[in-house]
């Protein structure tokens, strides 16, 4: 299965602005995206739990006009519709960075492989997410369930599982930037614990956000130099 694609200089210096930039928003967005959920039905119940009231009632008080400005569950939808715009980039990038590498370990390999087609997978829950969200902002039909139970959920899984698969493909391979292969390989640690600490899916998430923005900035910084081959 061919997953890669041969990327010019100058679209990979786009993909990785791209990829920094959305970064950079996503991790900005989601601790809103996390507030708004509790505030609606489904996520009050997260505010149960010490570890979650201590972080999220200090920045409610400082973030309020941020997740107050419609009612819950339209600002809940309207921030979980925004993560298709950032999202693809994880795709983009991945796809950018793997098309630059030559020789590969079959950690590695499946690691491209899983990452990938489920990077993909959730782009595609997105997008049909989108405008469901947009006519029930509630979340509560059965098309917007078919959608997370088939799209989003397997994707968000596989996503932090294959990450973490490629993480330790790179760390073994000397791939550079180190912190790049380090954050993928905290995925599914992350993915498995944040949520339990914080509350909610999308700060479990953060790490390999985070990991592909680092990737995304070096490339767009030396678009004309393969940076991210293995140390020699």
């Amino acid at each position: 299965m061919h997953l890669s694609h041969d990327f010019s200089p100058a679209t990979t210096r786009r993909v990785g602005i791209y990829a920094a930039v959305a970064s950079v928003v996503t991790v900005a967005v989601a601790p809103l995206l996390a507030l708004s959920y509790f505030a609606i039905p489904d996520g009050a119940e997260q505010l149960a739990s010490g570890t979650v009231r201590a972080w999220a009632e200090p920045a409610r008080d400082l973030l309020e006009p941020l997740v107050t400005w419609a009612e819950p569950q339209r600002v809940y939808a309207t921030f979980v519709q925004s993560f298709a715009l950032t999202f693809p980039a994880m795709l983009l990038i991945a796809l950018a960075v793997r098309s630059r590498r030559a020789a590969q370990s079959r950690t590695e390999r499946w690691g491209w492989r899983i990452s990938i087609v489920s990077y993909a997978w959730s782009c595609l829950g997105l997008l049909f997410v989108v405008p469901l969200l947009v006519a029930d902002p509630s979340g509560h039909g059965l098309a917007i369930d078919v959608v997370f139970l088939a799209l989003l959920l397997p994707g968000q899984l596989f996503s932090a599982l294959g990450s973490t698969v490629l993480g330790i493909g790179l760390l073994r391979a000397g791939f550079t930037p180190r912190a790049t292969a380090w954050l993928l390989a905290l995925s599914f640690p992350s993915m498995v614990v944040v949520p339990e600490v914080l509350g909610h899916n999308s700060l479990g998430d953060l790490p390999v956000t985070i990991a592909w923005g680092i990737a995304g900035w070096t490339l767009a910084r030396e678009p004309a130099v393969r940076t991210l081959q293995p140390a020699t």
